[in-house]
């Protein structure tokens, strides 16, 4: 995919915009493969940040989630969507698209900085520096 964001109807889902229907998950298939599975079929507009979050830690789709997590950092930077505050941020941040997209990483970056200091742990504002500055992530979570 271009380093431009695809244009996207969040009327349709991730399935649908890839035009690629996976099987369903099996028994024995782990809840994040069956959450992965279920948050390729709604549409975007019905995402939350924890799927958003889900998404591009497991490269589902994110491609097409550019844009909506960008408007969402920019309201809630340090947003906890599920695990600890700025855990989507870091999950963006970790992500293909923040790596070989310069917009979509300076866009990120600018909604990083808006982060009052002492809001995330150590940890996480240790790793968002790190990103920030272009080095891999050794503490992926």
């Amino acid at each position: 995919m271009s380093a431009q964001s695809p244009k996207v109807s969040l009327y349709r889902s991730i399935e649908a915009l890839e035009g690629d229907v996976w099987p369903e998950p099996g028994e024995s298939d782990t809840a994040m493969i069956r959450a992965c599975h279920a948050l390729r079929k709604k549409d975007l507009r019905f995402l939350t940040p924890n799927e958003i979050r889900l998404a591009f830690s497991q490269q589902v789709g994110a491609d097409f989630l550019k844009e909506m997590a960008v408007s969402i950092l920019e309201k809630h930077p340090a947003i906890d969507s599920n695990y600890f505050d700025g855990d989507l941020l870091l999950s963006v941040m970790n992500s293909n698209q923040f790596a070989s997209d310069a917009t979509f990483r300076e866009k990120i970056v600018a909604c990083s900085e808006t982060i009052p200091d002492g809001v995330l742990d150590a940890q996480t504002a240790k790793e968002i520096q790190t990103l920030k500055a272009g080095k891999p992530n050794p503490g992926v979570r």
